[in-house]
């Protein structure tokens, strides 16, 4: 059994972005195109995940179970996979327009030799992250784009045609 706690990593929109993007449901799976994600959702702010991906070099099935407490984070269990018997917590760091995440938790093994555990939970964490990170600021980008067009359509100083047209001319 490995303990580990990463605080590194931060998102580049605010903590409100990243917890609707994390609860997008489908929109959050895209970013993970390496895998088809099978979702279910359980009573309580909880449910699990199951899927397929490449770890290590080989196809691996991984399952977890979450549950949510919002606006602190997410606890996961590893039910199978390559990490099956692991626990973690992740959580949100609010830092104004950016969000500090913070992994903390006892990561096993039954198949990846224990000096090996935390060298594959950090490639695994690396790659959720990035994919991640890239999709919550291209919805930043996209939604300061939405707002400023959406501003510029309502602060539009009315041309002489508008004018005439409103004054019957």
């Amino acid at each position: 059994m490995v303990f580990l706690q990463d605080e590194g990593s931060v998102f580049g929109a605010p903590v409100e972005e990243v917890w609707r993007f994390v609860g997008s449901g489908d929109h959050h799976s895209h970013a993970h195109r390496h895998r088809k994600v099978r979702r279910r959702l359980l009573p309580g702010n909880s449910g699990s995940y199951s899927w397929e991906q490449d770890f290590l070099g080989r196809p691996e099935r991984f399952t977890m179970r979450w549950s949510s407490f919002y606006p602190v984070g997410i606890a996961y269990a590893v039910l199978a996979g390559p990490l099956s018997g692991s626990k973690f917590f992740l959580y949100y760091v609010p830092r104004g327009p950016r969000t500090g995440v913070t992994v903390v938790g006892e990561f096993v093994s039954p198949t990846i030799p224990s000096e090996e555990v935390a060298a594959a939970v950090d490639r695994f964490f690396s790659t959720e992250f990035e994919q991640d990170r890239s999709a919550i600021e291209q919805d930043a980008r996209s939604s300061r784009t939405a707002s400023r067009v959406r501003l510029r359509a309502r602060t539009r100083t009315p041309s002489a045609t508008d004018r005439r047209r409103r004054s019957g001319r």
